[in-house]
């Protein structure tokens, strides 16, 4: 093979993985030592408030980022 096609082939590779990585990077594929802030869904039971009186309105696990919002139905 001629060494000017090699050469292309070579810096098409090298222009590929660098694509690759920045996706990932963009993505945020590849962690590093960074933290990223998770957003809480609830801090207390009015956070959850669905605006229906027929259900009951639950933050589980509230101010964390495993924070839940459970809108149960009231059982009369």
């Amino acid at each position: 093979m001629n060494h000017k096609i090699k050469s292309l082939i070579l810096i098409f590779v090298f222009v590929a993985m660098i694509a690759v990585i920045g996706l990932l990077v963009g993505q945020g594929g590849i962690t590093g030592a960074s933290t990223t802030a998770h957003s809480v869904a609830c801090f207390e039971d009015a956070d959850c408030d669905d605006k229906i009186s027929a259900t009951e309105d639950i933050c589980k696990n509230p101010a964390t980022e495993y924070a839940l919002c459970v809108n149960k139905p009231i059982v009369k």
